[in-house]
């Protein structure tokens, strides 16, 4: 809830009661079985202001069609060029920017909801800034602000992703092996944004999860304690591995992807990330690259996921992710739905099925 009261779709990992999020799985995929004619009504004539700042395919192009598809419009609003750049207090450039505060209160009186996406430089990669960002928009809207990825949470991808598998696996994650693993990467700019989420979704639908990472990725403490919370609730088991290969033994479920290591990002904006030691830290763990091998410490006919975009032949190699077990593209054709299911419960409540 934003300080107004109106809902948003922010924290929800990290908010939303397991009983409630499970709620929401079913009826996205409800939704998702329903004619497109019966959809197409159910946000007819709603607008959504849409903020990227960083670059993005699958969320720009899956929310902006599946709002077209549900009757709304899509209203892009470029930050960097397009209008003046939305600042916070004490961050402000005289006619270059406009308090966040001023913004939320303006397209408030003319559409129905706020989305935005914000992570690394654009939040200076001060751990949470981006966060903060999206909530300070919150506080000053009176319409639903939607967290369309940041520094801490992907809702929208975790609740795709939990679509996917319930998919895959013919129904009820309770008891199903998921590993969520770190993977080498040439870059480091990936935000924890999505292995928490993830984290969070799965320890809500009763899943049994192995999170492999070497020392110095570890996530969010508070999301750590969060997900451990859930897991009791569900009889969800977490398990954590600093071995790559005892992190895919067995596993139905191999979640693998890069994430960059918190310890190595700056405390405020008037630091820098510690960009030397975090590509070190990189380099020393080359070798957790998810390939053909490596699947076969997996539980026969594993299935591979991947939120993309996936750096090819780093993370993982073309064999794995082109292969028959990738689910990466159900993936990323759920994210229409699963945001369709975010976007109708927070405009048209009502019409969710």
């Amino acid at each position: 809830m934003t300080a107004t009261g109106t809902p948003g779709w922010i924290d929800v990992d990290l908010t939303m009661p397991g009983t409630e999020y499970r709620a929401l799985l079913e009826a996205a995929l409800r939704l998702k079985s329903l004619p497109q004619q019966d959809k197409r009504v159910l946000l007819d004539g709603r607008a959504v202001y849409f903020m990227f700042f960083n670059q993005s395919l699958r969320t720009r192009s899956s929310f902006h069609t599946g709002l077209e598809k549900l009757g709304g419009h899509a209203v892009h609003l470029d930050p960097a060029n397009g209008i003046y750049t939305p600042a916070l207090p004490g961050q402000e450039i005289p006619y270059a920017t406009e308090r966040v505060s001023d913004v939320a209160q303006v397209l408030s009186q003319y559409g129905d909801a706020i989305a935005i996406r914000m992570y690394g430089e654009p939040a200076g990669w001060v751990y949470g800034g981006a966060n903060r960002f999206i909530h300070e928009f919150a506080k000053h809207a009176d319409i639903p602000v939607i967290n369309m990825e940041c520094d801490r949470f992907h809702p929208c991808q975790a609740l795709a992703d939990a679509m996917t598998m319930h998919e895959h696996t013919g129904g009820d994650l309770r008891g199903r092996k998921l590993t969520i693993s770190w993977a080498y990467s040439g870059s480091w700019h990936k935000p924890v944004a999505v292995p928490q989420s993830a984290l969070l979704s799965a320890a809500k639908l009763g899943m049994e999860i192995t999170l492999a990472h070497p020392p110095g990725f570890e996530l969010d403490p508070e999301v750590m304690a969060a997900a451990q919370g859930f897991a009791a609730e569900s009889d969800a088991t977490i398990r954590l591995t600093h071995d790559f290969e005892d992190g895919l033994a067995g596993s139905e479920l191999v979640y693998a992807k890069s994430w960059c290591s918190l310890d190595m990002l700056p405390a405020d904006r008037s630091g820098t990330v510690d960009e030397a030691g975090m590509t070190a830290l990189f380099d020393k763990h080359r070798d957790w690259r998810v390939d053909e091998r490596a699947m076969a410490l997996a539980a026969p006919g594993a299935a591979y996921l991947h939120c993309l975009p996936a750096d090819r032949d780093q993370e993982v190699t073309d064999a794995v992710i082109d292969g028959p077990g990738s689910l990466v593209f159900r993936q990323a054709a759920n994210r229409l739905h699963a945001q369709n299911a975010v976007m109708t419960r927070l405009m048209n409540p009502a019409g969710m099925p």
